[in-house]
């Protein structure tokens, strides 16, 4: 099943018969039947009809909507599937151990994705920039030696331990972005994550490359059964989807990080093709067109994990299908995903 991308200024997505339509200025740009879509990705200026909404819905395809900002401003998806068993368990999980035990592994798997890119990244300029591989070991250590503390803490309901898993986190981040900053060109002004509100074009990348992630990890809360609100790393707001951001921890690094990290230092991204708007760095069209297919591509290549080649796209519903299977009982164990190093 495949992802349509429509991506641009004056498109329009449409119903025929039992086809999906984009047409611009009354001619047709593409067309597909519903069936071989899983999910639809709109950004930029466009529209779409009642009639092709309820079309997608009715089939179980995902509609989501990013905005200029890297923002999901909205998500259409069919009714849920599953049965109200697993988020009666996620809600009971909250109060028990279960709710620190999967924050750690959430937390864990996300500084071992950290570990293991900073490794990739010194690996491939241990020749060409030794001295930048050494730092970049140097600040892999440093995130080594938070693992070890995250995993030293005793499991207890999320609230008991929150602040602290935080903690060690907020340290393996600033060691990771910092290591980052050795290798991202001067001319763009990184200095550090920045999260919302982008004020340099790297951080407007990774914010519109996590809207994209958002976008499939929350088809994989979705169909797994699972209350995309009801989260237990990430604290509990009004409209925060604490579920998804838990889970998209596990696949920050591997999917869009290097992606938008590649795509810098190759010299494919161009500092001319960016603006302020409103006092946020916005990406040009064609910046948005690159990275939109290196993302989108790479939600479909394989990784090889437990002796299997999986679709990165199908882990992340695997996984999310793991936390619910755990939460019900039908899994003693339930581990974070992260590539060895």
């Amino acid at each position: 099943m495949k992802r349509l991308v429509v991506d641009g200024f004056g498109k329009f997505v449409g119903k025929h018969g039992e086809r999906i339509v984009v047409r611009e200025k009354g001619k047709t740009l593409h067309q597909t039947k519903v069936e071989d879509l899983r999910q639809v990705v709109i950004s930029g200026s466009g529209s779409i009809s009642f009639d092709a909404m309820e079309l997608l819905g009715s089939c179980g395809v995902d509609l989501i909507i990013i905005n200029w900002k890297g923002e999901v401003t909205a998500r259409l998806a069919s009714r849920d599937l599953r049965t109200v068993q697993t988020r009666r368990e996620q809600y009971y999980a909250y109060r028990e151990e279960r709710s620190g035990f999967l924050a750690k592994q959430f937390i864990v798997a996300k500084m071992r994705n950290q570990y293991a890119t900073l490794g990739t990244l010194a690996k491939s300029r241990r020749d060409t920039s030794p001295e930048v591989a050494d730092k970049l070991i140097e600040k892999r250590e440093a995130i080594s030696n938070q693992i070890e503390k995250v995993e030293s803490i005793e499991v207890k309901p999320i609230d008991q331990i929150r602040n602290l898993l935080m903690g060690l986190e907020g340290f393996s981040s600033t060691y990771y972005w910092e290591a980052i900053n050795e290798i991202i060109p001067e001319e763009f002004n990184f200095n550090c994550r920045s999260g919302r509100y982008a004020g340099d074009p790297v951080n407007a990348l990774l914010n519109y490359g996590y809207a994209l992630l958002e976008g499939e990890v929350w088809r994989g809360v979705h169909y797994a059964g699972l209350d995309p609100y009801g989260g237990f790393l990430h604290v509990d707001r009004p409209g925060r989807p604490s579920m998804v951001l838990d889970l998209m921890e596990e696949f920050r690094q591997q999917l869009i990080d290097k992606t938008v990290i590649g795509l810098v230092a190759k010299g494919e991204i161009k500092i001319s093709d960016f603006s302020i708007e409103e006092g946020i760095c916005k990406m040009g069209d064609q910046t948005r067109k690159l990275l939109l297919k290196a993302v989108l591509e790479r939600f479909e290549r394989y990784v090889r994990y437990k002796d299997e080649q999986r679709r990165w796209t199908d882990m992340i519903l695997i996984q999310a299908r793991d936390v619910a299977s755990f939460l019900r009982g039908e899994l003693r164990n339930y581990e974070g995903f992260y590539l060895r190093w």
